[in-house]
């Protein structure tokens, strides 16, 4: 599958790395890219990522087939509405949001009924930021989340589905807007929030001793302040109900240690051990 022209709207880590992904493979003729600051499209262009690359949003994704917005959830819905009216008859258009609710109402209520919206997640990335830290197997072996409701085209999906998998992706599932964000709160959203509790709550002159087990499990949490904000801000219902069982968890372990039931430790610790063992 070729596409003659493909735009990438955000030419940072994850715009960067499906432009040079792209060009790995061969899937477009050409690749434009789109950003806020022209330092960021000349470091994509000096990096391989794209083509031709622009501030322009209606002169990057005229005539393109595919076009694909890879920036910070809560700027989606502006850009979507920016770019409707000069998208071309039959272009795809897709995102590469954390969340999907807020974001496929708003997109889905503004663009033509001759062009066609699928919400994508690929669930794949990284703390680093920037075009810099652009990888063209980003996506190799991961899993990507592609959005359906009643407006969804079924050529769309179809489309999308093969571009995905041309990357390298593994798994492709189709869920509603609701089931993704409900998965990936729990599964993405809370783990991130954990790291950021964990590393502002520790004393810092503890952190100086801070080794591999520290630094493993708050890693993710040098990422992209902007990225999570919006997360949290797109996703709240769902991010606080995680919140709420995550609570009750660290609630219940509190007890346990708090009346030494050394046997009711052990269990939990061996649950979780089971439960993590079998992770691919």
């Amino acid at each position: 599958m070729i596409f003659k022209r493909i735009a990438i709207i955000g030419v940072g880590l994850i715009g960067g790395s499906l432009g040079l992904a792209v060009k790995k493979r061969n899937l477009a003729r050409v690749v434009v890219g789109i950003g806020r600051r022209p330092s960021s499209v000349r470091k994509a262009l000096r990096r391989g990522a794209i083509d031709i690359g622009t501030k322009d949003l209606a002169k990057g994704v005229a005539g393109a087939d595919l076009v694909i917005i890879a920036t910070p959830v809560c700027s989606i819905p502006k850009i979507a509405r920016a770019i409707a009216g000069s998208l071309k008859e039959g272009a795809v258009l897709t995102d590469a949001g954390s969340t999907k609710g807020e974001v496929v109402r708003s997109v889905e209520g503004c663009i033509s009924p001759k062009t066609f919206f699928v919400g994508s997640h690929p669930l794949a990335g990284s703390e680093k930021r920037g075009v810099l830290f652009a990888d063209e197997d980003l996506f190799r072996g991961s899993v990507v989340i592609m959005t359906k409701t009643k407006k969804t085209k079924g050529s769309a999906v179809k489309t999308l589905d093969r571009f995905w998998r041309s990357l390298g992706v593994a798994r492709v599932v189709i869920k509603s807007p609701e089931e993704h964000d409900r998965i990936v709160a729990e599964i993405s959203h809370l783990p991130h929030l954990v790291a950021t509790a964990l590393i502002n709550s520790a004393d810092k002159k503890s952190i100086e001793f801070a080794a591999a087990g520290f630094k493993d499990t708050t890693r993710i949490a040098a990422s992209d302040p902007e990225v999570w904000r919006d997360i949290c801000i797109t996703n709240k219902k769902e991010i606080l109900r995680t919140l709420d069982r995550y609570e009750r968890h660290l609630l219940r372990l509190k007890a346990i240690i708090k009346k030494g039931r050394a046997e009711e430790l052990y269990k939990e610790f061996a649950k979780s051990k089971s439960i993590r063992e079998k992770l691919r």
